[in-house]
């Protein structure tokens, strides 16, 4: 049954449309003995209608991004290992002050300790940029600098028909002071944290590609201040309880869906402490061997710096279709929409729409091109967070 044992690199919704092409246009790589390497080199030149997200008088410009890319894949018997590193480098033409040098390095590995059982780990270190129009967006005169470390880790040991997996999902988050107008600095020091889950999961298969799923977790969030700009203790533990039905029909449709109760405990009896329903869903359906569609809904609970609220609890569907037209052309579609509620203030919850349509076509299994047309809108009860964003984008990709 779907238990999460990918971690990082095979989720659908993470793979890149040049990874999907049909086998012939696979890039061959280089061998490295029990490894192959793959390196990627991408351009793009794109458009965004509204850098700053904002709700009037809207800035265009265009930008270039330079993105070397290199994977390492590992090609045992048994046992897996998995290495892969980006850097990016973003430039805009007119408003440089939002330039951004990105980069981030990945490890996914399993090790089979038998038949019935294994151990999962994914390791990622990154060093990003807070995106403009996010909830937490500072306001500077440049996007946030964020850096930190995520682990995700599991043991499955599956007997019968019973599958049990037990995992440590661990967060570092570090934001950096920006500076904001009159020469004033804006503090992001107070959002410097840890957040560590620890979770349970257990399924039993009723019957051939259908499984009862239950999974329990508690979290812990703790922040490097004692408290933050506002003078509030943001420490917080919480726990979700979820049950429902795992499928797993072969190549046809694979899956989760569960619902259950959430629930997040602040130090600070200011701050509001959000529960109520939680929901996760994820499925992966093959109509036929061309197309993929990825359903999801999600309701979570992440944190906020917005003045007197406790968190955000975020409520999101959304849609993936690709759809192999050719062998070398490939076709995606992403939809979604959400619904961002902050816990303890009135009048800021917002709805938040996402299109995407993408093309991707490879001349070569070496050289490949896409294009994407985006549209982002926030319609915010606090007007001035609301805002439209049409971004364009064309790709020329490098691959060996």
């Amino acid at each position: 049954m779907t238990t999460e044992t990918n971690l990082g690199t095979d989720d659908e919704r993470r793979k890149d449309d040049s990874e999907r092409m049909h086998e012939s246009y696979d890039p061959k790589g280089i061998e490295l003995g029990s490894f192959l390497l793959l390196p990627k080199l991408e351009l793009d030149t794109a458009y965004n209608s509204n850098v700053f997200a904002q709700n009037s008088d809207p800035k265009s410009d265009f930008l270039n991004t330079v993105r070397p890319e290199v994977k390492l894949r590992s090609r045992f018997a048994e046992h897996m290992l998995n290495f892969s590193g980006m850097v990016e480098k973003i430039k805009y033409y007119r408003y440089g002050n939002d330039d951004q040098l990105n980069a981030q390095a990945d490890v996914d590995a399993r090790y089979d300790i038998g038949a019935a059982t294994e151990a999962n780990a994914f390791l990622q270190a990154y060093a990003r940029h807070e995106e403009r129009g996010s909830p937490d967006d500072a306001g500077g005169s440049k996007p946030t600098p964020t850096r930190g470390l995520t682990l995700r880790s599991n043991v499955k040991h599956k007997e019968g028909r019973y599958t049990l997996l037990a995992g440590i999902d661990a967060d570092r988050r570090l934001y950096e002071n920006v500076p904001g107008t009159a020469a004033s600095v804006i503090p992001n020091e107070d959002r410097n944290r840890w957040e560590v889950t620890g979770r349970v999961r257990g399924s039993y298969e009723m019957f051939p590609g259908y499984a009862a799923v239950t999974e329990l977790s508690a979290n812990t969030r703790k922040y490097d201040s004692k408290s933050d700009r506002n003078g509030l203790e943001r420490d917080s533990h919480g726990y979700r309880a979820e049950a429902g039905v795992g499928v797993d029909l072969s190549q046809l449709l694979r899956g989760d869906f569960l619902v259950g109760y959430f629930r997040q405990d602040y130090k600070d009896s200011r701050l509001s402490d959000p529960s109520g329903l939680s929901v996760r869903a994820t499925f992966n359906w093959t109509p036929d061997k061309l197309t993929i569609v990825v359903p999801s809904l999600e309701r979570s609970v992440s944190e906020s710096i917005t003045q007197g609220a406790s968190a955000l609890v975020r409520t999101t569907g959304s849609v993936l279709v690709r759809h192999e037209m050719r062998r070398n052309l490939i076709l995606t579609g992403i939809a979604s929409v959400s619904r961002d509620e902050l816990q303890g203030v009135n009048n800021q919850d917002a709805w938040l729409y996402e299109g995407r349509m993408r093309a991707t076509y490879a001349f070569t299994p070496e050289l490949f091109v896409a294009g994407e047309a985006a549209y982002k809108r926030k319609d915010s009860e606090l007007d001035t967070s609301s805002y439209r964003q049409t971004v364009f984008f064309i790709r020329l990709g490098a691959q060996l």
